[in-house]
């Protein structure tokens, strides 16, 4: 079985950031903090609406 470059990277990044923040919660208020500093280059989906049925 050979592996795949994408996988390996993606492994290795997460290794990073589990020796930055071995606390889930460190992490998630890191990205909470990242999410305030670049709020202006997020964007939010409007929600859809349900599909109509007709009943029957």
């Amino acid at each position: 079985m050979s592996t795949d470059p994408i996988v390996q990277e993606v492994r290795s990044v997460r290794k990073e950031i589990e020796q930055q923040y071995p606390d889930a919660d460190a992490f998630y208020e890191h990205l909470r903090q990242r999410q305030k500093a670049y709020g202006d280059r997020l964007t939010r989906r409007q929600p859809k609406e349900p599909p109509h049925t007709q009943a029957s």
